[in-house]
Formats: structure tokens, C-alpha cells, sequence
């Protein structure tokens, strides 16, 4: 009886080890290739530069950094860009409805909200970019541009963080 138990124990140990398929690890990017800090960069800026012409916007300044994907400061890193754009003085809103409006006729969709309470969040090619009326300075929406997170270069020294990008927009 002793003997039988222990037998069908074993097997069945046999079975779950021979059954059980291990998944290859696929790290941080998720088997995606990484990015180098051009790419990641142009991923943000490229977006930005279609999202002013197709949405029209007037008077945008903007920035980038790179930001870690971790709640730490460590790698994988994406690229964020900051922009500031000029809304009209009336009805600042429907000019907010207007960008997203141009943005989806353009092919991006609307994404998932995680946690946002105002503005709009869009995505495309994966890349996501939420935007709003700026709170410090109404005459002003704030957008910001988020890439993958594939680049694995380390920027937690990163001296100034932000690049400036305003002459790249136009």
C-alpha cells in the first residue's frame, strides 16, 4: 500500500515537471529590441512634430527628458517630451476637443486611462500622449509625449535633464 502511494507520487511529480512548459525569460523590454537615446528621442519628437502639423498648433515650445519606466530611477528609460501650446482665448476646451479630433483622424485611438481625471490620452505606434488645459497658465494646454520603454542607457546623471526641443518643432 506504502509501496503504491510512493508510486503514484513520483509519477505525478513526473507528470507536473515533464508538463509544465518555462516560458524564456523575456526581461524588462518584453523581447523588444532596444532603443539608443536617438531613437528614443526621435520617437518623441517625430510624434510631435505630426501631432503640431495635423492638429495645427500655434506658439508650441517643448522639452525632453528621459524618464525610468521603474518606480525607481533605474533602467529600462523612456523618452517624455513637454510641450506648451497657445489655446485661444475663448472656448479653450473645444480647442482641446479639436487636437484630439485632428489626432484620431490621424490614427491615433483612444487609450486606456490609468488614473488621469482631466484632458485626453491617445496613443499610436507606441507611443502616448495626454493633454490638458495648463493649470499654471490657461493661455496654454501642456502635452506630453511618452515613448516605449526600450532604452536601457543609463541617464539617472543625466546633466541637464531637460533637452530643449523648440527649434526641432517648427
Amino acid at each position: 500500500m506504502l509501496a503504491a502511494f510512493g508510486l503514484c507520487l513520483v509519477m505525478g511529480i513526473g507528470f507536473i515537471t515533464i508538463s509544465t512548459s518555462h516560458k524564456p525569460e523575456t526581461g524588462p523590454l518584453g523581447g523588444a529590441a532596444p532603443l539608443s537615446d536617438d531613437e528614443a528621442s526621435t520617437q518623441v519628437v517625430e510624434s510631435a512634430r505630426q501631432i503640431i502639423d495635423v492638429a495645427k498648433l500655434r506658439e508650441v515650445s517643448g522639452s525632453y527628458a528621459f524618464l525610468s519606466c521603474t518606480s525607481l530611477h533605474d533602467p529600462p528609460y523612456q523618452a517624455a517630451a513637454y510641450l506648451n501650446f497657445r489655446l485661444p482665448e475663448a472656448n479653450s476646451v473645444k480647442r482641446i476637443r479639436e487636437v484630439a479630433s485632428a489626432m484620431l483622424a490621424n490614427g491615433w485611438r483612444e487609450a486606456p486611462s490609468m488614473g488621469e481625471h482631466f484632458g485626453m490620452k491617445l496613443t499610436k505606434d507606441g507611443v502616448t500622449s495626454t493633454f490638458h488645459e495648463n493649470q499654471d497658465d490657461p493661455r496654454f494646454a501642456a502635452m506630453r509625449i511618452y515613448g516605449e520603454c526600450r532604452n536601457t542607457s543609463d541617464h539617472r546623471s543625466d546633466n541637464p535633464a531637460f533637452v530643449e526641443i523648440t527649434d526641432r518643432l517648427g
